[in-house]
């Protein structure tokens, strides 16, 4: 198993989404959160479950994380296990090692 730096990702809304892009992406559907900004707003903060800045949208649509850093740049490493990629974790805060 080993653990590399895969990229890094943009925030420009204090939120990070993690879905397919297939449910949100604009499509014309009314049910769909992804066709507006506005209707995502209104979907993340009156539609989801939330859980200490967790927005869980309802049919597996995805989940919104809240950054608790808000906007800026952040670290995305990927663990590959057995040739194929187990896990992706987006670094919002340096670990407490890193101080």
């Amino acid at each position: 198993m080993k653990v590399v730096e895969v990229g890094i990702i943009g925030v420009d809304s204090g939120m990070c989404w993690i879905g397919d892009p297939g449910y949100v992406l604009p499509d014309g559907e009314k049910s769909n959160p992804g066709r507006d900004w506005d209707a995502f707003c209104k979907a993340m903060f009156t539609d989801a479950t939330s859980r200490e800045g967790i927005r869980l949208f309802g049919r597996g649509i995805g989940v919104c994380v809240m950054t608790p850093g808000g906007d800026g740049s952040y670290p995305v490493s990927a663990t590959i296990k057995d040739g194929r990629i187990s896990s992706v974790t987006v670094q919002f805060e340096p670990d407490d090692d890193d101080d």
